[in-house]
């Protein structure tokens, strides 16, 4: 799969919190969404001639994006063999980098659903 089908699979699975989620297919949205995020806000300022302290159409994809990013955690999550409520320890300090250390972890045979 390139990096585009990665990101379409992304949106496509939004609703799914079981099953498991690759680490490419983990990374590669997560790292595409800003990106794409940027594009569209600089389109729909232009367009729509906003400035820098109004918000845009882009904000429901901000939206959309950030519930894409959290069933994908959970997703990944499953495929490190934990379960997708470890996601909440992003809320604790220091718990990011916990997840990040579980995030870029290889698949594991025994994944938990």
């Amino acid at each position: 799969m390139t990096f585009f089908d990665y990101y379409l699979e992304s949106w496509r699975r939004f609703r799914d919190l079981q099953g498991r989620t690759t680490r490419p297919a983990f990374w590669w949205p997560f790292l595409i969404h800003p990106i794409v995020f940027f594009v569209l806000g600089g389109i729909f300022a232009a367009l729509l001639n906003l400035r820098t302290d109004q918000a845009g159409p882009e904000v429901v994809y901000l939206i959309a994006y950030i519930w894409v990013l959290i069933t994908l955690g959970v997703r990944r999550l499953h495929d490190i063999g934990r379960k997708g409520t470890w996601l909440l320890l992003g809320l604790v300090p220091l718990g990011n980098l916990v997840l990040l250390y579980w995030l870029v972890q290889p698949s594991a045979s025994e994944a938990s659903e």
